[in-house]
């Protein structure tokens, strides 16, 4: 018997094979649980090879994908898929603004976000601290020469001169503010371009780094948090397990209370300032948030949402 071939998909570029891997990809985003999604996508893969053609148009997919859905969820599973193409086919960039607190899962979610919505371009504050540090020496601005938890060592005495529990704070808001500057031209180079981008990083305060009102695009801002201390601790560990000790887990724990007081600053700022606040101890529930949230944003009329 003759081995069955996957049919290509016709869209407008070159045909492509039809591919399970990104299919379950795109229904997850359409909020199927992902070994359903995977479920569907197995179902979907036999009703294209029943086609019986080895190629297929774009369009006649997603009416089987609509068929699958609707059988397996209902109508309203096919709605929410509907909305996830129009926002998939980037009729307006996506800006994707996420901050939070060192240990929070930033960098994690920025690559799963940008891995499954097709987005090539991730960008961390943490690089646009290190490049302002090449063009600016420790005496003109020492707080960029600091990890964001250690910014008060560099202090220069600030009237009022803050208390010793609070120098860790008002060096990071000093830092905070001076990164800004790069991390506001980032979001606004990528708004004038038309290009999709991450930018992740404890730096992006609410209400520091100005979020633009644009019509031309779609720009997300969300705060990542870990309430729970003990499972905030628990995401140190297990990065340093994960990355073999690269970052050094006794550094990050010894500061941890200078890191909660930084969360605790930007939990008060985001929700003075209406963005929208995640819970980031379970990763799959957080990414399941940020995704309704993009699609929430996405598919508002321009000026509708915040």
């Amino acid at each position: 018997m003759p081995d069955q071939r996957e049919p290509r998909i016709r869209g407008t570029g070159h045909p492509l094979p039809f591919s399970k891997g990104r299919m379950a990809t795109n229904l997850f985003l359409s909020g199927v649980e992902a070994e359903h999604a995977y479920e569907l996508a197995l179902d979907i893969e036999r009703a294209v090879q029943e086609v019986g053609s080895e190629e297929i148009a774009l369009a006649e997919l997603h009416s089987i994908v609509e068929d699958v859905l609707r059988r397996a969820d209902g109508p309203a599973a096919v709605e929410r898929y509907r909305a996830w193409q129009k926002v998939l086919r980037r009729e307006r960039p996506l800006v994707l603004m996420l901050g939070g607190a060192t240990g929070t899962g930033k960098s994690s979610l920025a690559t799963e976000l940008a891995y499954r919505l097709g987005i090539s371009r991730i960008t961390s504050t943490d690089v646009v601290r290190q490049v302002m540090r090449a063009f600016f020496a420790p005496g003109l601005m020492p707080a960029l020469h600091y990890s964001s938890f250690e910014a008060g060592a560099g202090l220069k005495m600030p009237m009022p001169d803050p208390e010793g529990d609070d120098r860790a704070l008002y060096g990071f808001i000093q830092q905070a503010e001076q990164v800004a500057v790069g991390a506001a031209a980032v979001v606004e180079r990528a708004v004038l371009e038309g290009l999709s981008t991450v930018l992740e990083g404890v730096h992006l305060v609410p209400g520091l780094v100005e979020v633009p009102e644009h019509r031309a695009a779609t720009v997300v801002q969300v705060l990542l948090t870990i309430q729970d201390e003990e499972a905030h601790q628990a995401h140190f560990v297990a990065r340093d397990f994960s990355t073999g000790g690269v970052r050094a887990l006794d550094r990050y724990l010894r500061s941890f209370g200078e890191i909660r007081r930084i969360q605790d600053y930007l939990v008060g700022r985001a929700e003075r300032m209406d963005v929208p606040i995640v819970d980031g101890t379970d990763g799959e529930e957080a990414l399941r948030s940020v995704l309704d949230l993009i699609l929430e944003r996405a598919t508002a009329a321009p000026g509708a949402v915040p």
